[in-house]
């Protein structure tokens, strides 16, 4: 049985507790987030997970969604300068989220677990640079539910949560890229949580923080002015989200782009981030456990 490494615990109990702590209400005048991450920072940089170059990038990302926010002003000076932070944010939050700013040392958990026989073997990090992409820019461009008015919304946001993992899903094993696998009685099936947990707050929160919350949302309110401005939003993200999967083949992209479109609804009709999110863990979550995982080779 393969045991995870030592640093697993403390690093994961701390970098858990980064991402709650977007959830929580203010300390005073300060947000709970900042305080939350620094200990998980910290924490990293004592077991070597971190280095200075990866502190220094995540200090600039979040110096970059400061300036951004406190940048005010309907001027052509204030909105000159709101863009390039903005296009700079972008870059350094894919640069971060796709592992090429040095600096992080992202523990390997699983080396090619066999998930699904059909499937290729599955390697699983802890990957601390995705997880901060995903806490800065949830901070910044979403408002993180904190009240039951909040929750309510993305409670009505059911319907969307339930349907996209069975159309996509449905659609993904009539294409045959996927068959049924479900995995109870596997004899790595205690890794699962494992696996849902990571899923959930590292890759839903990051990729939905920035899909839905940076690009959609950014680009509903440039478009406001326009009737169809939101629908656009919606496409445009889940077109971008699909060919963030290029590297599964078209078949990927095309059900990632559908996926997209439930996501960017979920996120749309409720104004939460959590709807989006829960749907891109409902529709993971369902893959992982009933179907061939990743996808059939």
């Amino acid at each position: 049985m393969t045991s995870l490494p030592p640093s697993f615990w403390p690093l994961a109990a701390t970098w858990l507790l980064a991402v709650l702590s977007l959830w929580m209400p203010p300390l005073g005048r300060v947000p709970a987030w900042p305080i939350g991450l620094a200990i998980a920072v910290a924490t990293a940089v004592s077991l070597g997970a971190m280095q200075a170059g990866g502190v220094v990038a995540l200090l600039v990302l979040i110096a970059l969604c400061t300036g951004w926010q406190r940048t005010t002003g309907a001027g052509v000076k204030q909105r000159v300068v709101k863009g390039v932070l903005l296009a700079a944010i972008i870059v350094l939050a894919l640069a971060l989220a796709l592992h090429v700013v040095p600096g992080f040392a992202n523990p390997l958990l699983l080396e090619k677990l066999q998930v699904s026989a059909a499937s290729v073997p599955v390697s699983l990090y802890l990957n601390l640079d995705k997880t901060a992409v995903g806490i800065v820019l949830c901070a910044t461009f979403a408002l993180p539910a904190r009240d039951r008015a909040a929750w309510r919304a993305v409670i009505a946001a059911w319907p969307v949560i339930v349907a996209t993992p069975v159309i996509v899903l449905l659609a993904g094993y009539g294409a045959g890229v996927i068959a049924i696998d479900p995995k109870w009685f596997a004899s790595w099936f205690h890794y699962a949580p494992l696996f849902l947990l990571l899923n959930l707050f590292t890759t839903c929160l990051a990729e939905e923080a920035f899909f839905r919350a940076l690009v959609q949302g950014r680009l509903a309110a440039a478009l406001s002015h326009r009737p169809d401005g939101a629908r656009i939003a919606v496409a445009t993200a889940a077109i971008l989200f699909g060919v963030a999967h290029a590297h599964g083949g078209p078949a990927l992209i095309v059900l990632a782009t559908f996926a997209g479109f439930g996501y960017g609804l979920a996120y749309q009709r409720s104004g939460r981030i959590e709807a989006a999110i829960l749907t891109h863990f409902a529709l993971n979550a369902t893959h992982f456990l009933m179907f061939t995982y990743p996808a059939l080779r």
